[in-house]
């Protein structure tokens, strides 16, 4: 001790080191507050003042002694640690400069490696500070509003999700020392008040949850069962699905989803078949990692697989939510370069399916303060999250907000709405049809969905990027062809489809608006296939019926060209069929030419129309 220290001083700071030793530290902050009152300039005084105060995490009182002694003592090594705890302090407030400054400092003063916890924390700081120096240098907009006070009702609501097109929402809601699941839905274009999912309730807590793009399947969290509902692990997942306005009982999700371990924070792809959620199961990267299940064709989850590298770190990641488009994922994690503690990070598939590297969203989406989660409309245009503050009291507020996606963080790929009703043609009874959406260039089905059996409602997401078929499905009717062109980026829209089914019978037909020829010629294109493939499927399923390939042409040409295309054109269709088991005697190849337009033949659009194959039961 360098500095001229007064006995009374030194006689104190003695003292409260020894009551410190023996775990009294309020003791030792009391003596070492008259130590420090008697000798303001007593650094070593100050520096074990503030660990003291550390150590009870009055960090106030802890960053105010710390300080001092840095100031009175600004380049001893034994006073190493408290640059350490300074930076700590500044990074956590971000401000980036200081604690940048005192890591660094805490450094070059080269302390012994047994502090290698320390030595770590400096490192991370000075990554995570010279990453957000640079990055608040090229801030976005970013301008969050509350929603309104119609949906902010409870003291505490958090973990939104949404459907595509907007319209309902869940989330978590907390209520004294309770947690349910409460659904809020917009009428005229504005939010009604939440009420309690009263089906999935018990006395229980009900936590995260996560819902399908049409507001049909629904995923969340419980950690304590009941004789009805059993948990096995610290907490799983649960599934349940809406018939009508009634959701079923839920169903724990099962061994290949749920362990002995903390499985929590699902998220579902648009049309449910895939989930992603958080899980400290062993095997991972890290703790806290994010794992992924996809259902098989009999809809049942596959075993869980981890997400890897490069998104699962060492540290913790929290929160995944994946688009409706299936190719974007969002999470929150503290392992990836970002401005301190969690923040919010996007990552895209490339064209082959595989992650690419996270990009962190950005200040001021993210700060020195968590951001742990979340929701991105299906449109792109609009995010949900929840908004966490500690009120004097300490009483925990948690707001959800809604911003604009500010341009340079919006998804490469959008995703428009197509909802309706499906129903009979003949009766306008609802029907509980299946809905394959089929990227018709890679021939995968990209999602699929069923219409609801009590109101006939459906909702599938169409992303852009690929030529799409949707098949409208249901034993006794012909099934509904349909096509949309995705692969230009369109403004984002909401499609009204209802979809009438004819049930089969002599005389009901079917365009097939997903066969394609060469320009002029009978030779069908590849894309061609998912059509054709859904023929073959529906007249195996249907043995007894016969039919006839129509082909049709618009009026460009001569009569009797257009003819002899159109007869060649069904003819190609036939054949197809039959090399892929259909008996020849069943299938009848006819061409119309130009004679049976659909509509007239007065703009590209109708005559694209026109130039069509349909197949009729004979």
């Amino acid at each position: 001790m360098g500095q001229k220290i007064p006995r009374k001083a030194r006689k104190l700071y003695e003292e409260g080191k020894s009551a410190a030793a023996s775990r009294n530290f309020n003791k030792a902050i009391s003596n070492l507050q008259k130590s420090v009152q008697v000798a303001p300039d007593y650094a070593e005084a100050h520096r074990d003042l503030a660990y003291y105060y550390f150590v009870l995490r009055d960090l106030s009182n802890a960053r105010k002694h710390y300080q001092q002694a840095a100031d009175l003592k600004p380049a001893e090594r034994a006073f190493a640690a408290t640059y350490i705890r300074l930076a700590e302090f500044n990074i956590n407030e971000g401000s980036y400069a200081e604690a940048l400054k005192y890591a660094k400092t805490y450094l070059d003063m080269e302390p012994s490696a047994r502090y290698v916890n320390d030595i770590k924390l400096a490192k991370a700081i000075i990554k995570s500070a010279e990453f957000a120096v640079e990055a608040k240098k090229e801030s976005i907009q970013f301008e969050p509003t509350p929603m309104p006070s119609s949906v902010n009702r409870l003291q505490q609501q958090y973990f939104p999700t949404i459907t595509a097109d907007e319209q309902t929402m869940i989330f978590t809601g907390r209520s004294r020392d309770n947690e349910d699941i409460f659904e809020v839905t917009k009428k005229d274009g504005q939010w009604q008040q939440p009420k309690i999912v009263e089906e999935l309730s018990t006395k229980n807590n009900e936590g995260t949850c996560s819902i399908s793009a049409d507001g049909k399947t629904l995923i969340f969290t419980a950690c304590i069962g009941n004789k009805d509902r059993k948990v096995y692990g610290a907490c799983d997942l649960f599934i349940s699905y809406k018939t009508g306005d009634t959701w079923s009982e839920p169903v724990n999700m099962g061994k290949n989803i749920n362990t002995k371990a903390w499985e929590s924070q699902p998220s579902l792809s648009a049309d449910g078949r895939v989930i992603y959620f958080i899980s400290d199961r062993g095997g991972g990267v890290g703790k806290n990692d994010i794992w992924m299940s996809k259902k098989d064709k009999e809809g049942n989850w596959l075993p869980a697989e981890n997400l890897g590298e490069p998104i699962n770190t060492d540290l913790n990641e929290i929160s995944p939510f994946i688009h409706a488009n299936g190719q974007t994922l969002f999470f929150s994690s503290r392992g990836h370069a970002g401005f301190w503690g969690y923040d919010l990070y996007k990552v895209e598939k490339n064209d082959k399916g595989a992650w690419k590297s996270p990009e962190n969203l950005g200040y001021p989406i993210n700060d020195h303060n968590d951001q742990v989660s979340l929701v991105i409309a299906a449109n792109g245009k609009t995010g949900y999250y929840s908004h966490e503050e500690r009120q004097p009291n300490q009483q925990l507020l948690s707001t959800l907000y809604t911003f604009k996606i500010p341009e340079e963080i919006r998804i490469k790929r959008r995703s428009d709405v197509v909802k309706g009703k499906v129903f009979d043609s003949k009766t306008n009874d609802m029907l509980k049809a299946k809905i394959e959406l089929t990227d018709i260039e890679s021939k995968e089905v990209i999602a699929a969905v069923s219409s609801d059996s009590i109101n006939g409602g459906y909702m599938i997401v169409l992303t852009e990027g690929a030529e799409y078929a949707l098949h409208v499905n249901k034993e006794g009717y012909l099934y509904k062809s349909l096509k949309f062109n995705y692969k230009e980026q369109k403004e984002a829209q909401e499609i009204e489809l209802d979809i009438a089914l004819e049930p089969i019978s002599a005389g009901s037909k079917v365009t097939l608006n997903n066969i394609f020829f060469e320009s002029g010629s009978f030779a069908l294109l590849e894309k061609s296939q998912t059509e054709l493939d859904k023929l073959v499927t529906f007249m195996q399923e249907n043995p007894s019926i016969n039919i006839e390939i129509a082909g049709h042409t618009d009026d460009v040409g001569a009569d009797k060209a257009n003819q002899t295309l159109s007869q060649k054109r069904a003819g190609s269709v036939v054949e197809y069929l039959t090399k892929n088991g259909i008996a020849a005697e069943r299938l009848k190849a006819k061409g119309y030419g130009e004679t049976q337009p659909v509509f007239p033949n007065d703009s590209d659009e109708n005559r694209a129309l026109n130039r069509r194959i349909e197949f009729e039961i004979l």
